[in-house]
């Protein structure tokens, strides 16, 4: 996977080679062309953009922008652009020109058999989308949208489940590149407007200073607390992932000034590295923004967006309790104070300084949750207030330098998302052209034995396998295509099914082997990556323990009465912190092997949803916790008597 660090290059334009140039002039254009379209510009110069030209025109400019800045290997010096460069620059332009020009007539015209021109340019198309997905995320999925290409085209040949009709590659290249329905499909839609919209907030954010404005926010805060690094790391963190829409982004960002933090106030480098790794994977599940996927649930579930950041509010609540409570009792354990005042910004004065950066996120807010704008509209007048607040400073304000880096660093906030979504596309064609989705729901229902415990344990691992090195978006869209509908048929709310796969499919960036966070946060630290990424997990033991309250205790997400959500809160949230404290080993003193495995007995009968197992959790945290309490004191006494 390519590294995620910020890509844009702050030097002078002479500096530049010409890879350099040439990606800087396609991804100013487009941001331009896409806030021009967000903004309905093109329809005050009687220019009509239909929504298939729009989704062609801005994943051919990101795709072209793939091949520009990323090498054909990993590693490889960027020189001059070589015919593996070229050949599918050219393929993805000749291939999206047509559909832009002729996407009217396409869609009216209703015809799913492709001429031998159009399936030249739409093999080519398809081939260099792949290998921009593979620059950027990786082989797993390229693999899995080859076979699903060809499955389409050889279906009939499969056995059981997996049996179609099989169709020919005329019609299999008509359906998906001259439709709407398979790679200009709703999720490539999605992505080229509100994710766009949000990516491009994100970018101007980046530039104009605002990233050190909240990290100095989170320290000035937190870090006076006792293991104060680790407090502001986590706020840092959900302050940016929630917007960056990327894990391993946040990690690269943030955790280059949080980790060195963490390492001198007397955290280890693995725990260092997992603490940013766990709190960039709780970015990912944060309202309103939720890294640009509570729009797409919005969207799959054709339910109020508000509603989905009013569900997800609870979980990601839980979540940081816990981190909150875990990296507390480790600095407890390990002897940690808050950071020395030195280190510590002023409050005030970081206030005075930044707090016209807050007045585009209060506004968002209002926008979204008072006045029910859309996302899409609600999020260009939170980029027009930002750009208007910070231009009375001359620190922050737009100067043409820096607003070339917000336009090419916007762009290039989409390089892990459009591709790969334009990709998806062929996956979800062949899905729906097969009916595969249907035979694969029936077949996870026959295989966990209408068992509801075995199909969320195959959905989760299934989550999990898919989610490897994706972007949360990615995540979503892949496990929602495939796995969702035998959830939904075996009875979960459709809610609760979607968020589960979320979930489960974003942990994949701390859990190894494939633990993409916590390979950069262990670099950033000098810490072993497995070391981290096992950390991490413990750290992050919410996240795997919140999507299955998802199923058996709704009321986290907003289900229910008040006292059927307050007690359904209240337990998952004393579930996960217990169990945090029992990896931790630590309450009021250090635990022994047996007061571990009993408080993480007691955590996981305080998450099951039966009163005595309940209670039966209560009793043994409590004789616990009062028998530390009891040879504390006693301690105390001693000392004091002596």
């Amino acid at each position: 996977m390519a590294s995620e660090k910020n890509l844009v290059e702050d030097i002078s334009w002479h500096q530049r080679t010409f890879r350099s140039k040439a990606a800087c002039i396609v991804g100013g254009v487009w941001t331009i062309y896409t806030l021009a379209y967000l903004c309905n510009v093109f329809f005050y110069f009687d220019i009509v953009v239909y929504p298939v030209t729009h989704r062609a025109i801005s994943s051919g400019l990101i795709c072209v922008l793939v091949f520009l800045i990323l090498p054909f290997r990993k590693g490889k010096e960027l020189k001059s652009l070589k015919w593996h460069d070229l050949l599918p620059v050219a393929s993805i332009i000749v291939g999206c020109i047509y559909i832009a020009v002729n996407a009217n007539d396409l869609i009216a015209e209703g015809r799913l058999t492709a001429t031998s021109l159009e399936m030249v340019m739409g093999v080519l198309l398809f081939i260099s989308i792949i290998e921009a997905t593979r620059r950027t995320t990786g082989m797993i999925l390229v693999g899995l949208i080859a076979f699903f290409f060809f499955y389409t085209v050889y279906s009939d040949y499969f056995p059981g489940f997996l049996n179609s009709t099989g169709f020919p590659y005329s019609m299999t290249i008509g359906w998906m590149y001259l439709s709407a329905e398979g790679v200009w499909g709703m999720v490539l839609g999605v992505v080229t407007t509100v994710v766009a919209g949000f990516i491009i907030f994100g970018g101007f954010l980046r530039t104009i200073g605002a990233a050190a404005f909240f990290n100095d926010l989170a320290l000035a805060s937190a870090g006076g607390f006792r293991g104060g690094a680790a407090k502001a790391s986590i706020v840092a963190s959900a302050f940016f992932a929630t917007i960056s829409g990327s894990t391993a982004a946040n990690v690269a960002t943030t955790g280059q000034i949080t980790i060195p933090l963490m390492k001198n106030s007397g955290y280890g480098p693995n725990y260092s590295g997992a603490v940013e790794s766990s709190a960039s994977v709780a970015g990912m599940f944060t309202p309103p923004v939720m890294g640009a996927t509570a729009f797409l649930i919005a969207e799959f579930l054709q339910m109020d967006y508000w509603s989905v950041c009013i569900a997800a509010m609870l979980p990601a609540v839980a979540f940081y309790i816990t981190l909150f409570v875990q990296v507390d009792m480790q600095a407890v354990k390990i002897g940690l104070k808050g950071l020395p005042k030195e280190e510590i910004p002023s409050l005030r004065k970081t206030l005075v300084e930044g707090w016209h950066y807050l007045i585009p996120f209060v506004l968002l807010l209002f926008q979204l949750g008072i006045l029910r704008y859309s996302a899409q509209t609600a999020i260009m007048y939170a980029l027009g207030v930002l750009i208007l607040v910070t231009s009375f400073n001359k620190h922050t304000r737009l100067t043409p330098k820096r607003l070339l880096l917000a336009l090419e660093d916007s762009a290039k906030g989409m390089l892990h998302i459009i591709p790969l979504c334009t990709a998806i596309g062929i996956l979800i064609g062949s899905i729906q052209m097969t009916g595969a989705g249907t035979k694969f729901t029936s077949e996870l229902l026959v295989m966990s034995g209408d068992n509801l415990f075995l199909l969320l344990i195959l959905a989760g691992f299934a989550s999990f396998i898919l989610g490897m090195g994706m972007t949360a978006v990615g995540v979503y869209i892949l496990t929602v295509v495939l796995i969702a509908p035998a959830l939904v048929q075996a009875g979960i709310e459709p809610l609760a099914a979607h968020m589960f796969l979320f979930y489960f499919g974003c942990l994949s960036f701390i859990t190894p082997p494939v633990c993409v966070a916590a390979y950069i946060a262990a670099g950033i630290a000098d810490g072993s990556p497995f070391k981290t990424g096992f950390r991490a997990m413990k750290l992050g033991i919410a996240g795997y323990l919140v999507p299955w309250a998802f199923i058996f205790n709704p009321g986290i997400l907003f289900v229910g009465n008040f006292i059927q959500i307050l007690t359904a809160f209240l337990f998952v949230t004393l579930s996960t912190v217990t169990l945090g404290l029992a990896f931790e080993g630590y309450i009021l003193q250090p635990m022994g092997k047996s007061e571990r495995v009993l408080v993480g007995f007691s955590g996981a009968c305080l998450m099951i949803p039966n009163l005595l197992i309940r209670m039966t959790g209560i009793i043994i945290i409590a004789v616990i916790a009062g028998g530390q309490f009891y040879r504390t004191q006693v301690k105390k006494n001693t000392i004091t008597t002596i």
